[in-house]
């Protein structure tokens, strides 16, 4: 049985049986208080400080809304046995946190987590975050297969929605869940160093492409200036993939999965 929490923007607490994963977390305010821009929607549905129960941390692309260093510092404290997986172009950003403590990531290069519940591999997947982020030949923005046994989920992070892409995942089999974005974008928001994704069509097409048993729509309801309707994305499943189950969260329920 998997555990999934949703806790904003791309941000999903998962627990795969005892073994405990946060991904992508938001729970600061950090891009408004830096920025002036990306206001808060919502309030954070729980405090860094609250996450005690923290194995794994996976950090997709350094972005603000991702690599939120006020809520990893936080997290890193409460729970002191946590890893942090992190593109290896941005290891740097972690640095306060005991170098043991952070698993660097590049694309394709498979990590097995020795866990107590046995070996959990994760596969990093090089995405294009409008374009590929390339560091020092390391791809600095990645999604991650992670894989169990005959169970496998992909979180995407931010990320366009291609034909390379697609063939990529698809190599690895069928998902059982796989969390994608689908706030879309555009040259307007591009202008404004807004960074684009797939948008809903995008991403449905990936998830019938790819196979998976569920979809998980994210990243569209935090930023009211980077968002598109996700009743879009539920008429387009109606009409082109009648059947597909889907999971559209509030901020900080908690879905139950059996596979």
């Amino acid at each position: 049985m998997i555990e999934i929490q949703y806790l904003g923007q791309n941000g999903f607490r998962v627990m795969l049986e005892s073994v405990t994963m946060y991904f992508d977390l938001y729970l600061s305010d950090c891009v408004h208080e830096l920025t002036g821009a990306g206001v808060r929607s919502y309030e954070a549905p729980i405090s860094a400080e609250s996450i005690v129960d923290a194995d794994y941390y996976f950090i997709s692309h350094e972005h603000l809304d991702h690599l939120d260093s006020q809520t990893v510092w936080k997290v890193a404290e409460a729970s002191p046995q946590a890893a942090f997986v992190c593109p290896y172009p941005h290891r740097g950003i972690l640095m306060g946190i005991p170098r043991e403590r952070v698993i660097a990531a590049r694309a394709h290069e498979k990590i097995v987590l020795k866990t107590k519940i046995g070996e959990i591999e994760v596969i990093p997947i090089p995405e294009k975050h409008e374009e590929y982020t390339i560091v020092d030949g390391c791809h600095g923005t990645l999604g991650y297969i992670v894989r169990k046994g005959d169970m496998q989920f992909y979180h995407a992070g931010d990320c366009i929605a291609d034909q390379v892409l697609a063939e990529d995942l698809k190599r690895y089999g069928r998902m059982n869940i796989m969390f994608v974005p689908i706030n879309g974008h555009d040259w307007k928001r591009f202008c404004r160093d807004i960074m684009g994704n797939m948008d809903y069509r995008e991403a449905l097409d990936l998830c019938d492409y790819v196979g998976t048993d569920l979809v998980v729509p994210m990243h569209y309801d935090l930023f009211g200036d980077n968002t598109d309707n996700p009743a879009y994305f539920v008429d387009y499943l109606y009409r082109e993939y009648s059947g597909q189950k889907f999971k559209m969260f509030m901020p900080g329920e908690t879905l139950l999965y059996r596979y």
